[in-house]
């Protein structure tokens, strides 16, 4: 990889810049994961929250529709003056946005504005002071956003040793710019000295019209070893391992059995083959026991499409 591409993703690995978008009811859950990546990186934080449009704002079963917007807007300001100073008390730099509008444009706007190079969220909120971080809005970021996106799902919001992970899960798809997130994950764990685990995993519909099913997990285990770095190590802390099955389940299976506390995820969304939609990394966030860091690939070549297609017909024909 060229050494701008590795700037690039080391740059993503280790961000001096972090956009933190709450909706307020979540920070108990983000904010230790925010503070440990800021710590590690060196970065400074911004602290996101938008207020929806009242027009907008769901009204419980026998409430009023009336929102007070100027109370509103005054106790979100001050807590995230509160939030602000918390964060500075471990010694970080810390600014804070509080705007109306769509949750989803709002970020857009901020990383755009900002140039920070990750963003954390929550899946959903609870509640009801300002946007709720629903399931909608994530799945909305993870498809448009173009810097990795660290998500904290339901399943997953006990910090605990994932604020600094010791055990990382990365699928590996074999499609698209795939050797960018490879790249992604290697950074992190290097940066958190943490063991690494690649997996693939081969759909049954493949392996059911494989001739050779035995010559299409060899092809996997061998290209997915091909990827460890090249060094008269071997590599201890990183770990190989070929599946077959449903992709969303067995990156759970796995993960459950490896202990791990991060998962990173490439996405591809153009490309037709087994790759990791963006539907995909959404509902791994939401089915996960860990934080979940997607990442979109470079958009491939369109020729690039069938190359991947006939080199992987090439292995199970």
């Amino acid at each position: 990889m060229p050494s701008t591409a590795e700037d690039r993703i080391r740059a993503l690995a280790s961000p001096d810049h972090i956009l933190v978008a709450t909706d307020l009811t979540d920070t108990d859950y983000l904010l230790p994961h925010a503070i440990a990546q800021a710590r590690n990186c060196g970065a400074r934080l911004t602290l996101v929250h938008a207020i929806t449009p009242p027009e907008v704002q769901p009204v419980e079963s026998g409430a009023t529709a009336y929102i007070n917007e100027t109370k509103r807007d005054r106790d979100a300001r001050l807590m995230l003056m509160e939030l602000k100073r918390q964060i500075e008390g471990h010694g970080l730099v810390c600014n804070t946005v509080c705007r109306h509008g769509f949750a989803s444009d709002v970020i857009h706007e901020e990383l755009e504005r900002t140039g920070a190079k990750r963003l954390i969220v929550g899946t959903h909120g609870r509640g009801k002071l300002g946007q709720m971080m629903l399931g909608s809005v994530a799945n909305d970021l993870l498809k448009s956003v173009r810097v990795p996106v660290f998500t904290v799902g339901p399943g997953a919001r006990s910090a605990g040793r994932q604020s600094r992970p010791q055990r990382i899960l990365h699928p590996v798809s074999f499609t698209g710019d795939y050797i960018e997130s490879l790249h992604l994950a290697f950074d992190l764990a290097q940066t958190y000295k943490a063991e690494l685990t690649l997996l693939h995993v081969l759909p049954l519909d493949i392996i059911r019209e494989t001739v050779n099913p035995a010559r299409t997990f060899a092809w996997a285990e061998k290209a997915l070893r091909s990827l460890l770095p090249d060094t008269d190590d071997p590599a201890p802390g990183i770990h190989t391992k070929v599946v077959a099955g449903d992709l969303v389940k067995e990156i759970m299976s796995t993960a459950a059995e490896t202990e791990a506390d991060l998962i990173v995820v490439g996405m591809d969304g153009a490309l037709p083959l087994f790759h990791f939609r963006d539907s995909t990394a959404y509902k791994v966030t939401a089915a996960a026991h860990c934080p979940v860091l997607a990442f979109h690939h470079a958009q491939p070549r369109k020729e690039a499409k069938h190359e991947e297609a006939d080199r992987f017909a090439g292995v199970i024909g």
